[in-house]
């Protein structure tokens, strides 16, 4: 008979020790999980690893927060906040049998994490810490790449959320164009991928057109909602409030939209106006919005006047708590060859290459320079201007531009 403390049992034993280790490094590679959830995933990894290891704990800490390993059949309780205590010193409370713990350091990417076994009586020697080791690896890859695929989804929905926002942006947008005698109107809106509210939208009334020029801050879903009520609104200004004047259109917009715009943290800027053709009287009234210009007739050397707003946009305070006279309405006598010019601050700010912003300098300049242009030639032309301007670079905020002229 063989003494059991032979080198021949020794060899033996470590062969029986390789092979049970071998065996175990076969099991752990073959787990897989149809899951992306990062704790479902993780915490089958760590179980695996427990029976594996035969061990009572195995645990996985990322900076403040730890994963447990659960027993077959047990619901994992998902991340917790790190146990101040370690966990070797737990077990050790609770049973007179000896308790020894490892912890393995592993980095995969940008993450790093620290796994920590625990178990009763049998040490971890070398081909357990080499276990370990794969199960550290294993894990952290799993949370990698739950991550990664959780960072994919969240852009792809921001971006089918960005798309839908644009089409209905489009959709909102009135397809139609007045035909009045004495009158040329061009306007174009171009979104964004990150789609905002720019706006715009008129109706004819006997001989006077109506129009609504504005810019819903934010982007995407709620900003394009928030966009095609205030054009409702404005629609319906339009017929109730039109004669009255571009003030009262505002207020009744105000009174429509106020509470849906504070209570979502949005605001509008609007610009809205009126102009008669049998008086060629051009009304207009702003309520924060930029930049509005209009060009005098004349042979392009007069400098073109800003509009200015004379209160807060629209959803930033009630138009009513600011008192009758806040809201200035302009009025202007506009000769044939006066044009008025009013565009969203994402014409005037897309940057170029290098940064440099268009500007309300250039835009003032560009609907000087030709002045017998058609509305429609003039807003092609500060288009294919500004994207000219543009080299290339993103556009960073929707475009939009409106140009009402004057013709004899």
């Amino acid at each position: 008979m063989t003494d059991s403390g032979s080198p021949l049992d020794s060899l033996a034993g470590a062969l029986v020790e390789t092979n049970d280790q071998l065996l175990a490094l076969y099991q752990l590679a073959t787990i897989t999980t149809q899951s992306l959830d990062e704790v479902e995933a993780t915490s089958e990894i760590l179980r695996r690893a427990m029976d594996l290891l035969d061990a009572d704990e195995v645990v996985l800490r990322l900076g403040d927060q730890e994963l447990e390993a659960r027993e077959s059949g047990q619901p994992s309780v998902g991340w917790r906040s790190r146990t101040p205590r370690r966990r070797s010193e737990d077990l050790a409370g609770s049973s007179n049998k000896a308790t020894t713990s490892t912890a393995i350091d592993v980095s995969v990417g940008a993450l790093h994490g620290v796994l920590i076994a625990v178990r009763r009586e049998r040490p971890f020697g070398t081909a357990d810490l080499k276990l370990l080791s794969a199960v550290a690896t294993m894990a952290l890859g799993a949370v990698q790449t739950s991550r990664h695929h959780h960072d994919a989804l969240s852009r792809a929905v921001m971006a089918r959320d960005h798309d839908t926002a644009a089409e209905l942006a489009q959709l909102a947008l009135p397809r139609w164009r007045p035909s009045l005698p004495g009158l040329e109107l061009f306007a174009r809106s171009d979104s964004a991928r990150s789609a905002g509210g720019d706006l715009f939208t008129f109706a004819v009334v006997g001989d006077t057109l109506h129009f609504v020029v504005g810019d819903v801050s934010g982007k995407g879903l709620p900003a394009a909602m928030m966009m095609t009520t205030v054009i409702s609104a404005a629609t319906a200004a339009f017929q109730t409030e039109g004669k009255r004047g571009p003030s009262a259109v505002l207020h009744s917009i105000d009174r429509w939209v106020h509470d849906y715009l504070s209570e979502a943290g949005l605001f509008v800027t609007l610009l809205a106006g009126s102009f008669c053709t049998s008086t060629r009287e051009l009304l207009l009234a702003n309520a924060g919005h930029a930049p509005v210009l209009f060009v005098p007739a004349g042979d392009g050397s007069q400098r073109a006047r800003t509009i200015d707003a004379s209160v807060p946009p629209v959803g930033v305070l009630p138009l009513c708590a600011l008192g009758t006279d806040a809201l200035v309405e302009e009025k202007i006598e506009a000769s044939p060859g006066a044009r008025l010019v009013v565009a969203s601050d994402g014409f005037t700010e897309q940057p170029n290459q290098v940064g440099t912003m268009w500007g309300e300098d250039r835009l003032a300049t560009a609907v000087t320079t030709d002045a017998v242009a058609a509305a429609r030639e003039l807003g092609e032309r500060l288009f294919h201007d500004l994207e000219h301007f543009s080299n290339g670079a993103e556009q960073s905020d929707d475009r939009t531009l409106l140009i009402l002229g004057v013709v004899g």
